[in-house]
C-alpha cells in the first residue's frame, strides 16, 4: 500500500510541477543594436515581467525605457531636443535601464498591468535613437 502511495505522489509531483513553472514571471529577451529594439515576445502576460537586454551594438551605448501609452510607438510626443518627452500625460514611465555598454547584458525586473507599451531608446544625443527607429510596441494582457 505504501508503495502505491508513493507512486501516486511522484505521479502527481511530475504533474504539477511543470505546471507551477510555467505560472512564474515572464522573461523576454530583447536585443538592442543601433537604431533597433527587437523583443522575442511582443504579447506578455500581466504580472510580474523579466526583460532581458542586450545590447548588440560595437560602439554606442543604449537605454532601455518603458512607457505604457495607448499612442502609436512612433508617435510619441517629444521635447524641444527630440527625445520623447517622459513628462508628458500622454506616456506613463515605467522604468528604464540607462548606459547599456556594448557587448553587455542587464535584467531590468517590472510589473506590468494590462495594456499597451512602448520599449524604447531615448538617448538625448545628436543619433536621435527613438527617432530612428529605436523603439518596438508590446501588448500585456
Amino acid at each position: 500500500m505504501k508503495t502505491r502511495k508513493m507512486i501516486g505522489l511522484v505521479v502527481l509531483a511530475l504533474l504539477v510541477v511543470p505546471v507551477l513553472a510555467a505560472c512564474g514571471p515572464a522573461k523576454v529577451d530583447a536585443a538592442i543594436s543601433t537604431y533597433k529594439i527587437v523583443l522575442d515576445k511582443t504579447s506578455i502576460p500581466a504580472g510580474e515581467v523579466t526583460f532581458h537586454i542586450h545590447n548588440d551594438a560595437t560602439d554606442l551605448n543604449h537605454e532601455f525605457v518603458i512607457f505604457k501609452t495607448d499612442l502609436p510607438e512612433d508617435q510619441l510626443p517629444l521635447t524641444a531636443e527630440g527625445i520623447v518627452d517622459e513628462e508628458s500625460p500622454d506616456v506613463t514611465l515605467i522604468d528604464e535601464k540607462e548606459d547599456i555598454t556594448p557587448g553587455s547584458s542587464v535584467d531590468l525586473v517590472v510589473t506590468l498591468e494590462a495594456g499597451n507599451y512602448v520599449a524604447l531608446c531615448n538617448i538625448d544625443s545628436k543619433e536621435m535613437h527613438y527617432q530612428h527607429g529605436m523603439h518596438q510596441a508590446f501588448t500585456v494582457k
